[in-house]
């Protein structure tokens, strides 16, 4: 069963609040999303969708420059930013001493299809780079074919995508674990 989709959709000016009626008449019958709940929060709105690859439809162009046009921006959350995300490993020497910048320049133009990936690499580790996608469907493309780059494939057996794993802390917990380590201690 697919879960539900969440995205923070950030008040660009928190002191002109956005009315809910405006916002599903701005955007979502125009762009005809598939909104389940629109909570209010602090700093502005969480969307909810039927199920994850709803998301994607608020984070279109189009999507886009309407919820500009109201005072919206969306925050993506970290499990989609590694969903739309590559790694690529076991790179060739001459591919791997350029910048990101004309990393990103010939990967666009060698593969007309995808569409302005972001290039980030790893420091010191110059055999391994990420790239992330506009959408998930493009990275999703990318694992199954490969991309060419300095006249050179990069193949799926070289490219896995980026794992997320979720975090859960509990404050509480770890606040009682110090209280505890002190009542435990004998004093000095």
């Amino acid at each position: 069963m697919p879960q539900f989709g969440k995205l923070l959709l950030h008040l660009l000016n928190p002191r002109e609040p956005l009315d809910k009626l405006k916002f599903f008449q701005t955007i979502q019958n125009p762009l005809k999303l598939p909104l389940t709940e629109l909570c209010e929060v602090r700093s502005g709105y969480n969307a909810f969708t039927e199920c994850e690859s709803d998301v994607e439809k608020l984070l279109t162009q189009k999507a886009t420059t309407t919820r500009m046009s109201i005072g919206l921006e969306a925050r993506l959350p970290p499990k989609i930013r590694t969903q739309r995300s590559v790694v690529c490993r076991q790179i060739d020497s001459w591919i791997r001493g350029k910048p990101a910048v004309e990393l990103k320049q010939e990967i666009t133009y060698r593969n007309q299809h995808l569409e302005e990936p972001e290039i980030i690499k790893f420091g010191q580790y110059t055999h391994v780079f990420k790239i992330e996608f506009t959408t998930i469907n493009m990275a999703s493309h990318v694992l199954q074919h490969e991309i060419l780059c300095e006249h050179v494939k990069i193949v799926p057996s070289q490219i896995y995508h980026e794992k997320f794993i979720d975090i859960l802390i509990c404050l509480t917990a770890i606040k009682w674990n110090s209280m505890q380590r002190k009542i435990a201690q004998p004093p000095t």
